[in-house]
């Protein structure tokens, strides 16, 4: 649509523009159901492209060790399988987790069924897919540890390197390297080459 107005003898065009919609957390549930993880941002739409199987292994063995390491100390709950959790309590910034660990005695009961959780967990692993933007990655980053997250990794599929955020704290632990859960899961050590060489022997 537009708008033409003569101002001494010339034609000015105003180009109207409509406004870009703002979504929230129930417009998620509107999409259709193509494979594509979709988030929010500001009220915008980020979409993350299908994951590999490569990715797929490693989230499921990780989620195993994690989730007998967590049971065994009763520290708290596990989930996996991209929970919505809203960053500071935004309906229109939502992310999503690959595993996510929350501690005993935080988790209100409404977080337990709602479509995009209030409480921000302790600490979330996220499996990088090969088409993960980088600018899109430190955005996600930037709004998990800004949302509370005490303990972040992200993890390579194809290298087992891991780059942990705790707190200010920033650093890469290689494959052969142990990775220790901190002052949020205390006494957790593992390789991520452990994990892909056994993903690598059931392949076999």
């Amino acid at each position: 649509m537009f708008e033409a107005s003569r101002k001494r003898g010339r034609t000015a065009v105003v180009t109207a523009t409509a406004p870009t919609r703002r979504y929230s957390i129930n417009d998620l549930a509107d999409f259709p159901d193509d494979g594509k993880r979709r988030e929010l941002v500001n009220g915008q739409i980020v979409e993350w492209e299908v994951t590999t199987r490569r990715h797929g292994f490693l989230e499921a063995e990780l989620t195993r060790v994690l989730a007998n390491f967590i049971r065994e100390r009763h520290l708290g709950s596990l989930a996996s399988g991209e929970v919505y959790v809203r960053i500071r309590g935004s309906a229109h910034d939502v992310r999503a987790s690959d595993i996510e660990f929350t501690r005993r005695g935080r988790l209100a009961g409404d977080d337990l069924d709602a479509s995009a959780a209030l409480t921000a967990p302790d600490f979330v692993a996220e499996v990088i897919s090969p088409s993960d933007r980088a600018d899109r990655v430190f955005d996600k980053v930037h709004d998990w540890l800004r949302a509370g997250v005490r303990l972040l990794w992200y993890v390579d599929p194809e290298t087992g390197t891991t780059t942990v955020y705790e707190g200010d704290r920033v650093r890469s632990v290689a494959a052969d390297e142990f990775l220790d859960g901190g002052e949020v899961l205390p006494g957790l050590q593992l390789r991520m080459g452990d994990l892909l060489q056994a993903i690598e022997a059931d392949l076999e």
